[in-house]
């Protein structure tokens, strides 16, 4: 009985935690302490127009040239929809990324995540599509939070379209298997970037055994980066990592040398970043 007790405990506060992400509008006005973190948490050089095309929403940059962009599709967390990360979405897409997302609120198997990029494509090459040749087919990366990141990850796991990958505080594979949820990283050979927070809930969901656990399970010749978000809570990791989640974006998608410089080396901006703490990296 008290198996059954904890599944429903920790059900529920995964779900609680999910439901309520508190992005608002105004989240990246912060001022952060580390200039390139700083950098990519403001706002990007481009306007944000949004389609909702096929059931699907996109995001995309206003830009006077119409070449392929990079893309990033986007795995919701539990009870969610795309519009629940609306600002996390147009931050990523005032960078220069092409943003997808969909209404799916149990992506954890990431299925509805392939049929949202199958559609985007398909409107890649219909002339009176907003999206016509603006996706670059050969810079493609996957995002999740939450039951979202277990989506990323079975998504970059099962499709060589995806280049590089970002989890945020995703599951632990005890309490994922409770919850009926799978995933491996085994055979993930796009950088990956594990992200979690120090806050009660998340070392409960994501606790750092976890994420170094997954780490490991990563094939030696895989770039890998991790660390935690001190005092910031499951919800939360989302957004408050969104500065360095679009650095890696854009250092893998965008080849941007100051995304790089914040990451991709032991001497990167986030080691000595008062805000993150447990880094560690293999690139």
């Amino acid at each position: 009985m008290w198996k059954i007790g904890e599944c429903l405990l920790r059900w529920g506060t995964l779900a609680y935690c999910s439901v309520f992400p508190a992005v608002s509008r105004s989240y990246n006005s912060k001022t952060y302490p580390c200039p390139i973190e700083q950098k990519y948490h403001e706002s990007g050089p481009y306007q944000v127009i949004v389609h909702s095309i096929d059931g699907i929403y996109v995001f995309v940059p206003d830009s006077a040239h119409n070449v392929p962009l990079p893309t990033v599709v986007m795995v919701n967390g539990t009870g969610l929809k795309a519009l629940h990360y609306r600002p996390v979405f147009e931050h990523l897409a005032s960078w220069g990324f092409i943003v997808i997302g969909n209404n799916d609120s149990n992506a954890w198997n990431g299925r509805s995540a392939l049929v949202s990029l199958d559609k985007a494509l398909s409107q890649n090459s219909m002339e009176s599509s907003p999206l016509y040749q603006r996706i670059d087919l050969h810079r493609i990366g996957v995002v999740g939070h939450s039951q979202g990141a277990m989506g990323a990850i079975n998504v970059a796991t099962e499709d060589g379209r995806f280049k590089v990958l970002y989890a945020a505080s995703c599951p632990q594979k005890s309490l994922a298997k409770k919850l009926g949820w799978g995933y491996s990283m085994k055979t993930i050979s796009i950088p990956t970037m594990l992200v979690a927070g120090t806050g009660w809930i998340d070392r409960h969901i994501s606790p750092l055994e976890s994420l170094l656990h997954l780490a490991e399970e990563l094939p030696d010749t895989t770039p890998m980066l991790l660390g935690r978000l001190k005092g910031i809570e499951h919800r939360f990791v989302l957004h408050e990592g969104d500065a360095y989640m679009t650095s890696w974006l854009r250092c893998f998608l965008a080849d941007d040398v100051d995304a790089a410089a914040a990451l991709t080396n032991n001497n990167s901006e986030i080691f000595n970043n008062p805000r993150w703490q447990d880094v560690n990296t293999h690139i």
